[in-house]
């Protein structure tokens, strides 16, 4: 049997999903599971942003159109999953993001997520990329300018049946009032992050992309720094991304993780060893998040690690070892000589409790004239974590990212999971099993 979602503490509701929610005929166990979980999530999501009320329809809309059909079977009734996405640490098929808003801006709502055919693994779907080949095909009739070409150039250039396949991941970003965008990401299945990597993945990430282009200065200085910087050669590649867009203004962005977690790596890292000129302000008050979100005193030394912080529970043991790292990603853009450099804090394994993650960035925030919308991200959180009580527990939170922005104020975004198998949002006595003994993907 399928599990029923259990949202159990206040339930809040919004206008629009109460309003979808008597004019949208039941479907299948699976999709009313995966719309009733994350599709109410939206709902909060969107109405906190401050998005119109016309624009919050036509993004839950979407999501239960497009996306819905295409997240795979829901879990059992004890919770017990019957697939684990790489999307989510914690196993869930989708990562919501807030773009935090500037001084003058709205803050922004997006999500990544993984599709999954439960009969993949056979002759007619070996890779698990049937229903993503099939989103591309025909989600440009409603999005008309999205271009899947280079998304289809990696499909055709990394993925053979005779090597394990990449998890083949999307984006939506879901815009005030220009059409949503879509990014696609390639995560390798076969990355051994627990171990150094994979020698072979970088070989042939680089041989794919320099199939696009025989000459690229930003991706050449991000090679350099990754060949003959100490930094740059510890790092793993993690994932590939790139816009859904014309290839002419598409980005390449490329994931890495460091298991040097000190203030002396981030600045080697975002300055990509000086060749990037990043101010000693923007060193300094990415320095100043990390203190703020993990509780360090200002004098925390330049070169120690981050201190580390267990799981609350045992509902991630499995998966701890996974983020104890910073996450960088280097953003190739169309006509520039050296790549941006984004910072990503996994707040999973690092700093205290989602409430206490949430307050702390929220004073941050507030410091920096940016606190307008603070009380309704707590809120948004809190619809989130509703199964448990941000207080109670950590893992909501997955990352915190910094980037500098060459117009002033940088980029904030917060990363935040469903916690789809969480132990709570099940009713009756069950235990969660280990995600280690659940299939990942075909």
């Amino acid at each position: 049997m399928m599990a029923a979602v259990n949202q159990s503490r206040n339930c809040s509701q919004t206008k629009v999903w109460q309003s979808l929610r008597t004019c949208l005929a039941p479907k299948d166990p699976d999709f009313e599971f995966w719309w009733q979980l994350t599709g109410y999530h939206l709902a909060h999501m969107v109405e906190a942003a401050g998005y119109t009320i016309e624009r919050q329809y036509e993004i839950l809309l979407f999501h239960y159109s497009w996306i819905i059909p295409r997240l795979g079977p829901a879990p059992d009734t004890d919770g017990r999953p019957k697939w684990s996405s790489l999307m989510a640490h914690e196993g869930s098929p989708l990562e919501y993001s807030w773009k935090w808003n500037t001084s003058d801006s709205e803050p922004d709502i997006r999500y990544s997520w993984e599709a999954f055919n439960p009969s993949c693994g056979g002759t007619s779907d070996p890779l698990n990329h049937a229903l993503s080949i099939d989103y591309m095909q025909h989600v440009p009739e409603v999005l008309p300018g999205v271009d899947f070409t280079w998304a289809n150039h990696f499909l055709a250039e990394i993925e053979h049946e005779d090597r394990a396949a990449s998890n083949f991941l999307h984006a939506v970003e879901f815009h005030r009032a220009q059409p949503f965008s879509l990014k696609s990401y390639f995560l390798p299945r076969n990355v051994k992050l627990l171990e150094g990597g994979d020698s072979t993945t970088m070989e042939e990430w680089y041989q794919a992309i320099t199939k696009l282009s025989t000459e690229n200065a930003s991706r050449d200085a991000m090679m350099n720094f990754l060949t003959n910087n100490s930094e740059g050669q510890v790092m793993v590649p993690a994932v590939l991304a790139m816009d859904d867009v014309p290839p002419s203004q598409s980005r390449l962005k490329l994931y890495f993780t460091t298991s040097h977690t000190s203030f002396t790596s981030l600045r080697e890292i975002m300055t990509m060893g000086g060749n990037i000129d990043v101010p000693a302000a923007s060193i300094q008050d990415v320095r100043s998040l990390i203190e703020a979100i993990l509780g360090l005193p200002s004098d925390y030394p330049e070169d120690a690690n981050m201190p580390l912080a267990d799981p609350v529970g045992k509902t991630w043991v499995d998966s701890k070892d996974l983020v104890e790292c910073f996450v960088y990603f280097f953003d190739i853009a169309p006509g520039r000589d050296k790549p941006d450099v984004k910072f990503y804090l996994p707040t999973r394994r690092y700093g205290p409790d989602d409430l206490t993650i949430s307050l702390r960035l929220m004073d941050w925030m507030t410091a920096r004239g940016r606190g307008a919308h603070c009380e309704n991200y707590l809120r948004m959180m809190k619809a989130i974590g509703e199964h448990r009580g941000l207080e109670n527990g950590k893992g909501i939170h997955s990352y915190i990212s910094y980037q500098v922005n060459r117009n002033g104020e940088p980029d904030i975004k917060s990363y935040f999971t469903p916690e789809t198998y969480h132990p709570a949002r099940f009713t009756g006595n069950q235990v969660m099993a280990s995600n280690k003994s659940m299939p990942r993907s075909c």
